[in-house]
């Protein structure tokens, strides 16, 4: 997992039959520990056919999410 600095990303893979994976994620800020986004899974209709494929779609939902936050965190700052 790519450092999201300030962050800690807590995630876990789940093995599902057939061979599938799922990943739950828990985002939570480091600063004062507030949990941005409570653990669950993010693609629930979709298992993954490898651990490095589902790892490859939450860094990308990850960096979405943050991105988001971080922008919502600047216009509460500024209002």
């Amino acid at each position: 997992m790519p450092e999201f600095e300030g962050y800690k990303i807590v995630y876990e893979v789940i093995g599902l039959p057939r061979g599938k994976w799922s990943i739950l994620v828990e985002i939570i800020r480091r600063q004062d520990g507030e949990i941005l986004v409570p653990r669950h899974n993010p693609f629930p209709n979709h298992a993954f056919d490898a651990k490095l494929e589902a790892l490859d779609q939450v860094n990308q939902y990850i960096e979405t999410v943050l991105a988001d936050a971080e922008t919502e965190g600047k216009q509460r700052r500024i209002a």
